[in-house]
């Protein structure tokens, strides 16, 4: 067999197409658990072992470390097993980590310093706030986030200040005079901080290539294969680069499943992969319909759901897979009943040998949706991983030693220097802090820089210009020492001689010492990163990695607990058992405004999609009756794509309540008689309910003492007209329960709620 059948000889027909399409464009349509990942690995292995180029004249892009990394791990296997000796450097990265890469060698064509330092969004938001500050822009009346919103959502057009005017008729995207004063004088900040934001790592990237055309060149020539997993995830910055780097070649290769497209909100554009063939006309298409990862029930409900949205191409996803269980849909009375029927059903599953805790994953919309699950996996014992929370970077002793270990690398990183100008504690309150700010923002000079001079001019009083020496002192010799020592070495340095622990120590408190075994935890990391990366293992590329990070890289395989996260993490991943809790109207699909938007539902129902094919054997999908949001309750209908299931292909159950009987819900509730059947008579019908939901059916009796009437038509200011559903208790205390036309049920107390009888 020679290299070639090795390849492709476990590949069905169209994998097999696409990893022997080797030249020209292809777009390679590919759903979900279609073996996209194998595709694109021996496509890579098939180029380099026919010949037409070596490891380091491809690129390949994908949207984690983590999927990167597999990436490169598989080809390097595959390569090897063919006898086909690696030698040069592989491009398998994210866009982030490949412009980065790009950026450390020409960063300084831009008028940048190297190394320059990468701002997460905390940081940037810091930034944001000080450029307000010194344009004198009032927080409170324009918050900084939605600065940083409008600045990020101008990089992702590729749009720089010098683009953009208020009053702009050459761009697709306009932007307010006053945030474009923010953006400019940002952007006049970040450079002073020889710093990039995430945005900027693509945009500055873009505008190199724009500006260096012989640059540009170069890389053209050096990539004859470009490769870009999850297309239809790419935003519009990211769609101009693969434009750019596949000019000269036109050997473009983009995987992607417009089916999967759930990022609109932070920039992705389905377009790119809808119009692929607009753009390159003469391109093969491949589809790969086949899914080797879920049951049959579960690839042909998730099917059908999908089916019912006009964004997408023709193809049909099916599974040669046994069919499996029924999708398991379970109705509750509230949030707690929900938590606690996922929390049992797992602990009768394990019980009864079904897989180990990490075999199950809980999804939901929203992370607000987390705390009552976690509530009820506690009460059970049962360990949890919650994917998306507060990451161990973002922890505030974390940050401040980082902040140190950035600012010894480069002292004109602002916001680092902000940060730890006075932690551990040093006497140098905010006003000092303002007053030296306040003359770099006159200067135009780093913080850092000032600091000299207003010690040399003695600005302040003895005492203070003491501190500020003392600190200007310790952050020298960490830049001396930093390029004296190794990673590990240097960081047990800058904790010895900033006293950081010792100073935890003397709080003596179980907060404390948490925050120090956070510490030695980071020490672990470092050591780590040294023991994978060898000499590489620099300070710059430890923090570049860092903050490169993404929620999806915090998921690890071999922790023994049960898997929770919003289901846009849960996109790339896949669980034996799978939970989708919370399957109700303005909950999933959730609802952004008044009118109901055809392009956010069909986004919506991507993402249901996505967490119904992350299922491999069994799937259960969740609703309630009544929920708290805000602090009030809500009685939302059971999600349409609950409804755009089979009828056949689902097992429905229903724990709520009508007195002492459990009722079971009929089809008239849905529209169908999808969910007719009759639930067994489990541990869960007879749930007990949460002091908030006591009551039995008392709650809903509406009593025309109340001077409302069920049935009764009102008005709501916001929400409009409706009908009256429910009353309860009596005088100031009487609370309303209105139907309105969309469907959902709002409780108000009828005191505030300025209902009007119509």
């Amino acid at each position: 067999m020679n290299s070639h059948e090795t390849i492709t000889h476990q590949l069905n027909p169209p994998q097999k197409k696409a990893v022997e399409t080797l030249d020209g464009p292809v777009l390679i349509l590919a759903g979900a658990g279609s073996g996209k990942t194998r595709v694109l690995t021996h496509r890579m292995a098939n180029i380099v072992a026919s010949g037409a180029a070596s490891t380091d004249e491809i690129l390949c892009v994908t949207f984690t470390n983590k999927a990167a990394k597999e990436m490169e791990h598989r080809i390097y296997k595959l390569l090897s097993d063919l006898g086909v000796s690696v030698t040069r450097d592989m491009w398998v990265s994210t866009f982030h980590s490949f412009c980065v890469r790009i950026l450390r060698k020409h960063i300084d064509l831009l008028d940048y310093k190297k190394p320059f330092t990468i701002y997460d969004s905390g940081d940037q938001l810091a930034m944001v706030k000080r450029v307000m500050g010194a344009l004198n822009i009032n927080d409170k009346m324009f918050p900084a986030k939605n600065f940083q919103s409008r600045i990020g959502g101008a990089k992702m057009k590729g749009l720089l200040p010098e683009a953009l005017t208020a009053n702009s008729k050459s761009t697709m995207f306009t932007m307010d005079p006053k945030s474009l004063e923010v953006y400019t004088r940002y952007e006049e900040e970040m450079k002073r901080a020889n710093a990039l934001d995430f945005d900027d790592l693509l945009v500055k990237t873009y505008e190199l290539f724009r500006m260096y055309p012989a640059l540009l060149e170069q890389y053209q020539n050096k990539f004859r294969y470009i490769m870009v997993d999850e297309y239809q995830d790419t935003n519009h910055i990211q769609y101009l680069l693969v434009q750019q780097l596949s000019k000269a070649h036109r050997n473009l290769c983009v995987v992607g499943d417009e089916d999967q497209s759930i990022y609109s909100w932070r920039g992705a554009d389905i377009s790119n992969i809808l119009d692929f063939e607009k753009d390159f006309p003469e391109a093969v298409i491949v589809k790969l319909e086949e899914n080797y990862r879920s049951s049959s029930n579960i690839v042909t409900a998730a099917t059908k759901v999908i089916a019912n949205n006009t964004q997408r191409k023709e193809k049909t996803l099916f599974t040669s897979n046994p069919q499996g269980a029924l999708i398991q849909v379970r109705e509750e009375r509230n949030e707690y009943d929900e938590a606690r029927y996922v929390a049992k059903t797992i602990q009768g599953m394990l019980d009864s040998g079904s897989g180990n805790l990490n075999d199950y994953a809980i999804f939901y919309r929203t992370n607000a949706q987390s705390r009552v699950l976690e509530e009820q996996l506690r009460a059970l014992a049962l360990p949890y991983r919650l994917i998306g929370g507060i990451r161990f970077y973002e922890r505030a002793e974390i940050k401040d030693v980082l902040a140190y270990l950035r600012l010894s690398m480069n002292f004109r990183d602002d916001i680092a220097l902000k940060r730890i100008i006075n932690v551990p504690a040093r006497g140098l309150g905010k006003t000092t802090v303002e007053t030296i700010e306040q003359k770099a923002n006159e200067l135009r000079l780093s913080l850092f820089e000032t600091l000299q001079i207003v010690i040399n001019e003695k600005t302040f009083n003895a005492g203070t210009t003491s501190k500020l020496r003392r600190f200007s002192d310790l952050i020298e010799d960490l830049i001396t020492q930093q390029k004296a020592f190794s990673l590990s070495q240097f960081y047990s340095i800058v904790l010895e001689k900033t006293e950081y622990v010792q100073n935890l120590k003397k709080e003596d408190t179980p907060e404390a010492e948490a925050r120090i075994e956070n510490l030695e935890e980071l020490d672990n990391a470092m050591a780590q990163f040294e023991h994978e990366r060898g000499e590489e293992a620099t300070l710059s590329n430890y923090l570049e990695e860092m903050t490169l990070a993404s929620d999806q890289d915090q998921v690890d395989g071999t922790a023994n607990s049960v898997t929770m996260m919003t289901m846009h993490i849960s996109k790339g991943l896949e669980y034996p058992y799978v939970f989708i809790v919370g399957c109700e109207e303005n909950l999933f699909p959730s609802r952004r405004g008044d009118e109901e938007n055809p392009d956010d539902i069909e986004e919506e129902r991507r993402l249901a999609y996505v967490g119904m094919t992350r299922a491999r054997e069994k799937l259960w999908m969740t609703h309630t009756k009544i929920r708290r949001v805000w602090g009030q309750e809500q009685m939302n209908p059971p999600s349409r794509f609950l409804k755009e299931i089979p009828k056949e292909l689902t097992e429905f159950s229903s724990a709520v309540f009508s007195g002492n009987t459990p009722r079971f819900a009929t089809g008239g509730r849905f529209g169908s008689s999808s969910y007719g059947k009759e639930a067994n008579d489990d541990d869960f019908a007879q749930t007990s309910y949460s002091d908030d939901y006591s009551q039995d059916e008392s709650v809903f009796q509406v009593t025309k003492s109340s001077g409302y009437e069920k049935g009764q038509r009102v008005r709501h200011p916001t929400f409009g007209p409706g009908s009256i559903f429910a009353t309860e208790g009596d005088g100031d205390h009487l609370k309303i329960s209105v139907l309105f036309q969309d469907n959902t049920i709002k409780k108000f107390v009828a005191k505030y709620a300025r209902l009007e009888k119509i």
